[in-house]
């Protein structure tokens, strides 16, 4: 089904001018630390996005070491505001070298600045509670903090999940589940709307995944929030990429320095 699915994306998008659709695009992946979700398990569904990144032509890096919390602020500051459309993927953690630990800085943070350009630039968070971090490096901060929505939170264990015909339509591999950490949509605030929302409960109130964005800015993508469910993260997380790089066409751009180069990962 995932080879099915990509081959009729990649035939679709051959009508486009590929140099402006993936050029300017770039995903990095970070599981040097995760929270519920064992390391090896999120390695496994890394690895699954990456081979699925690679096989769409899309620019990833990958890097799988706690010693590399530095490097991931380093990327993220080198593609914010560079008029390219970045993701990146974590799996429960929000390393405190793009936003340090404690809510310590509630604004202006490496990860706030990152989805306040009109890059669009997302964050992909797998597992535990967006930016609740591991063991608990922010709590409820991180996500209120970096939305700037000051009592928005994600409870509600076992909520069931259906998706939706969009989701259906944009991951192949999203099934119905129970989530333990979905978004509450009835409390986004300001410029936040949702962009589409992959699988949500009936009253339209919890969603999980889903896209959220801010304005003409940045976006929030949870997916999958559960603790140490074996569902399909790393396909999940590809899809939506895929599906969001293809119908957002961008300006060509060289993204790949000779520093980032050195760190992809093709796996």
């Amino acid at each position: 089904m995932r080879n099915i699915f990509l081959s009729l994306t990649l035939i679709t998008l051959m009508a486009l001018p590929l140099g402006t659709v993936f050029a300017a695009s770039e995903v990095l992946i970070y599981t040097g630390t995760t929270q519920w979700i064992g390391k090896e398990p999120a390695d496994e569904q890394a690895q699954i996005c990456v081979d699925m990144l690679n096989e769409a032509g899309i620019s990833n890096i990958w890097l799988d070491s706690d010693g590399d919390m530095d490097a991931v602020a380093d990327w993220m500051q080198e593609v914010t505001g560079d008029d390219g459309l970045d993701f990146c993927v974590l799996y429960g953690d929000l390393p405190p070298t793009i936003y340090p630990d404690g809510n310590s800085q509630p604004d202006g943070s490496i990860a706030e600045a990152f989805i306040e350009t009109t890059d669009g630039d997302a964050f992909i968070n797998h597992a535990d509670y967006m930016f609740w971090g591991l063991g608990g490096r922010n709590e409820v901060g991180g996500l209120q903090n970096m939305m700037d929505i000051a009592d928005i939170v994600m409870w509600d264990d076992d909520t069931p999940m259906v998706v939706t015909d969009e989701g259906k339509s944009i991951s192949p591999s999203l099934t119905d589940f129970a989530s333990d950490r979905p978004f509450h949509i009835d409390q986004l605030d300001g410029d936040w709307e949702v962009e589409v929302s992959l699988a949500q409960n009936d009253a339209g109130t919890r969603a999980d995944p889903i896209v959220v964005r801010d304005g003409n800015r940045g976006r929030l993508i949870p997916v999958i929030q559960t603790n140490s469910g074996d569902e399909p993260k790393g396909a999940v997380a590809a899809e939506i990429i895929i599906w969001l790089i293809s119908t957002t066409p961008v300006e060509p751009a060289d993204k790949l320095s000779t520093t980032w180069g050195a760190l992809k990962a093709v796996r």
